[in-house]
């Protein structure tokens, strides 16, 4: 899986998050941009702080998102 993140998931996490998220009619078009803003600007500023109080535990972080990711399925 990549490393670029930008927030706490990764492209391809953002992706499978949206396969997950069952909506109807427009919210369904919004909720894949939508995780995208909230990952990429609300959780980078959350992680940004993270980072600076506890300079170490953002590999652990990434590790348990990872391993949650691995298991949620991947297709609709």
């Amino acid at each position: 899986m990549s490393d670029e993140r930008k927030g706490f998931l990764t492209p391809e996490q953002e992706k499978q998050a949206d396969l997950l998220i069952k909506a109807k009619g427009i919210a369904e078009a919004l909720d894949g941009p939508a995780i995208t803003l909230t990952d990429n600007q609300g959780l980078e500023r959350l992680k940004t702080q993270l980072v600076e109080k506890y300079p170490d535990v953002l590999p652990i972080v990434y590790e348990i998102i990872d391993a949650i990711f691995a298991v949620l399925p991947n297709e609709k």
